[in-house]
């Protein structure tokens, strides 16, 4: 029998695999501003892991762009996330954040399915 106080861990929360996206070099861009946020190092449907140099803080609520592979022939996917941890990273002026997909059209939520799939295919 588990125990009630078990330990719940980041992995045993996702709703969804998340695939390595690291080499693609995929870029977030904060739709606020237009600047990059960072590259993107996990994606699934759910959520990321953002590789950055702004130091991010749990509960803060990003809208970011999602900026597609050329050879998918589509515009960069907007979303909303919830930042839920971010924690420095091995090299200076760098940090690794864990960002939850909060809102995001259907339209959206497929091209980003679509990218899933085509990472998932090239790993």
């Amino acid at each position: 029998m588990a125990d009630k106080h078990e330990e719940v861990t980041v992995d045993d929360r996702r709703k969804s695999n998340r695939i390595d996206a690291c080499e693609m070099g995929l870029r977030a861009i904060d739709s606020l501003d237009g600047e990059p946020l960072g590259i993107i190092g996990n994606l699934s449907v759910g959520g990321m892991m953002l590789i950055t140099n702004r130091q991010l803080f749990a509960d803060g609520i990003l809208q970011l762009k999602i900026e597609m592979p050329a050879g998918l022939g589509r515009a960069p996917v907007p979303m909303g996330v919830k930042i839920l941890w971010c924690t420095p990273a091995n090299s200076p002026d760098e940090y690794w954040a864990g960002l939850e997909t909060i809102d995001i059209s259907p339209a959206d939520r497929d091209a980003l399915q679509q990218l899933v799939a085509a990472l998932a295919d090239r790993a």
